[in-house]
């Protein structure tokens, strides 16, 4: 199998991240993906929550970082609930990755 280019990674994020409904938004070394869905929709959350990680596969760590945000896993989960809008961060992606994801 023939490795990616940052360029051809940052495709491959961006496209999932259509496929899924998913916006994306870069800030700094930041990698940010929302989604918005029904608020109260037990049902919106949990395909959001299922799906994100589709999403951050497409980004390898190349520092150490971590992903956090409204998943089903803390308060946050309440959150996007209450008010319809899924919203995870991941720290640490490759910065080439980042950049190019950036410029798309």
């Amino acid at each position: 199998m023939t490795k990616q280019t940052p360029t051809e990674q940052a495709r491959a994020l961006k496209d999932c991240a259509k496929r899924l409904g998913f916006d994306y938004a870069v800030r700094g070394g930041t990698l940010t993906i929302t989604k918005k869905f029904p608020a109260g929709s037990m049902d919106g959350f949990r395909d959001c929550d299922m799906m994100y990680y589709s999403v951050f596969e497409h980004l390898p760590r190349t520092s150490p970082g971590s992903d956090w945000g409204t998943d089903g896993g803390g308060i946050g989960g309440m959150t996007a609930l209450a008010h319809g809008v899924f919203r995870m961060n991941r720290s640490g992606g490759s910065k080439r990755v980042l950049a190019a994801l950036a410029k798309l």
